[in-house]
């Protein structure tokens, strides 16, 4: 009797595969579904837009982020077919021999992983978008099933530089998207920034973990001082002195352990507090060496295609014909762009290469306001540097938080937030939140340009601490353009950075700029707000990737924003 259950089995089986087979709205339950991979990580849900897709007829234009992520989803082929949906489901049963369906795959191995061109006889012009895929392996040669591993990716020669942007598809397969902008034999170069369990274990551990960072605080009087330990809590510390800031940081406060006989309102000065971090974080690295090491941290990929031969085009019509101008909320490109050397030519909206004059004309009458950290800094004194005013009687720096220059030429304010990370101590509430300056603004003349870029100290707080602040900075903007609508207002994205020791590629790890990045496109897109995205300019840039990028990258980044200011025709 047991044969003729089976056959009972078999019938409804093969019943059931029919109707999933012509009835796409019908979702079988559990393992029996079909397998759609989700794109998950990093650019998997970016706009494409059309002006840029002429060579790339495989994609669509979508208005939205969450409609490409569902164009995504939908258009992969599923792997079942009525065949092997049967013969799977009959394996289930016990008519064929019986198969592991929770087989244990390891952790990605580069020797084993592959990385090839998507169509390899295809001859690639200059002009055009080619594609690698990658398959992540394990030590065994197991195809993993899972996503989630981070990869930089780019393309190089002694003529161009450009980043690829990678999809995720959840299933331990990759695609890579390059733009070809020069003609020659070209290196593929793909990087394991980090397996997807240390990108677990970072997001899910590292990014949620109160005090990564602590201050030093001294507190003094005239013939008292005391230094205690500070720290940002979003619980209510008992014993401490408590500063709060809700219309930056919301209901999280700053918190210092109160000394014995001093005021809290008698502290002076801050200073982080590195050696703390670096043996909490020492500690980590010694714990998780196999997440972190060399042997799968920041190693590039090798085997499988790693150049490419791109030709000059037929038709040498201009790469840059049909790109549009800058402007708020643009659509994100299969490609940002490329360098030629220390030109960044941008495929995203139309740039140039600005001349003093230019700038003149561009912010004549306008106010300049910066705000954020060093990397900002680099801005201020890159536009002094163009401007050729860096040492005028009209540039001064009030402090180490606020340059300044106006003039008739120029009119620019930079400042700094406060609660920084760094090795010198800095006096307390030395710097200014954003909505300290910009609700405090003259506003019977608009006449302002505002840009805002609080990133690289962030990496250390937590995530809900980030996501507070971010927030809280999107209603500071919104107010400020409620008052003055037409005034640009403009974000600048982190983008990857230096790490001297093992310790930092965990708690400032460059997943966390990259998610940063993220949460900068999800808060602030839709908003009528300039997001200037320098992260795949500065990742393919021809030199050692540091938090402070070299001149020549800050004056690239200078012109995308001066373009978003008066939009080249």
């Amino acid at each position: 009797m047991a044969w003729k259950s089976k056959i009972v089995v078999v019938s409804i089986i093969c019943w059931f595969a029919l109707i999933v087979q012509y009835n796409t709205n019908f979702i079988l339950p559990g393992h029996l579904s079909y397998i759609i991979p989700k794109p998950k990580h990093y650019n998997s849900n970016r706009i494409i837009s059309e002006s840029t897709l002429k060579n790339y007829s495989a994609m669509e234009v979508y208005t939205n982020r969450s409609e490409f992520k569902h164009a995504v989803l939908t258009t992969i082929k599923p792997r079942s077919t009525i065949r092997n949906l049967i013969v799977g489901l009959t394996k289930n049963v016990g008519l064929t021999e019986n198969v592991s369906l929770t087989e244990k795959v390891g952790m990605i191995d580069l020797i084993k992983t592959t990385m090839q061109l998507k169509n390899p006889n295809r001859t690639v012009k200059v002009g055009d978008y080619f594609n690698v895929t990658i398959e992540a392996r394990d030590r065994n040669g197991r195809h993993r099933k899972k996503g989630g591993d981070f990869f930089f990716a780019s393309i190089k020669s002694n003529k161009g530089n450009a980043a690829g942007k990678v999809t995720d598809f959840n299933n331990g397969t990759y695609e890579i998207v390059f733009f070809a902008g020069w003609p020659g034999i070209i290196s593929i170069v793909v990087v394991l920034v980090h397996p997807s369990e240390a990108v677990d274990y970072i997001e899910q551990e590292v990014w949620p973990m109160k005090e990564r960072i602590v201050w030093q605080g001294r507190f003094q009087t005239t013939n008292v001082s005391q230094i205690t330990t500070c720290r940002f809590r979003d619980d209510v510390l008992l014993n401490s002195c408590n500063y709060s800031y809700p219309l930056a940081i919301g209901k999280t406060a700053f918190y210092c352990d109160k000394p014995d006989q001093i005021p809290c309102d008698k502290l002076v000065n801050l200073k982080s507090d590195g050696d703390y971090v670096n043996k909490k974080f020492s500690k980590f690295y010694n714990s998780h060496q196999t997440l972190f090491n060399g042997d799968v941290a920041y190693r590039p990929l090798t085997n499988g295609t790693t150049s490419v031969n791109i030709s000059l085009a037929d038709n040498q019509t201009s790469l840059f014909a049909n790109i549009p101008e800058c402007k708020a909320d643009l659509p994100i490109p299969p490609s940002d762009g490329f360098w030629t050397g220390d030109k960044w030519n941008s495929l995203k909206c139309k740039t140039k290469q600005w001349t003093k004059p230019e700038i003149i004309e561009c912010i004549k009458g306008k106010r300049i306001i910066l705000m954020g950290d060093s990397t900002t800094r680099q801005w201020t004194e890159g536009l002094l540097k163009i401007m050729k005013v860096s040492t005028n009687e009209n540039t001064s720096r009030p402090s180490v938080k606020h340059y300044l220059h106006h003039s008739d030429i120029m009119n620019l304010d930079f400042y700094f937030h406060p609660y920084t990370i760094g090795k010198a101590g800095m006096p307390y509430r030395l710097g200014k939140w954003e909505y300290e300056i910009l609700d405090n603004l003259n506003y019977t003349s608009c006449n302002y340009v505002i840009m805002a870029s609080p990133w690289a100290h962030y990496s250390q707080w937590t995530k809900n601490n980030v996501l507070k602040r971010l927030q809280l900075l999107r209603e500071t903007l919104l107010r400020f353009k409620k008052r003055c609508p037409n005034a640009p207002v403009l974000m600048k994205t982190p983008h990857p950075r230096e790490h001297k020791n093992q310790a930092t590629r965990i708690y400032m790890s460059d997943l966390l700029l990259y998610d940063i990045h993220e949460l900068y496109f999800n808060i602030f897109s839709g908003l009528g707000i300039h997001i200037i995205d320098i992260w795949d300019m500065n990742l393919s840039y021809p030199r050692t990737n540091n938090v402070h990028m070299p001149m020549p990258v800050i004056y690239q980044e200078l012109f995308m924003m001066f373009s978003h200011i008066c939009p080249v025709t």
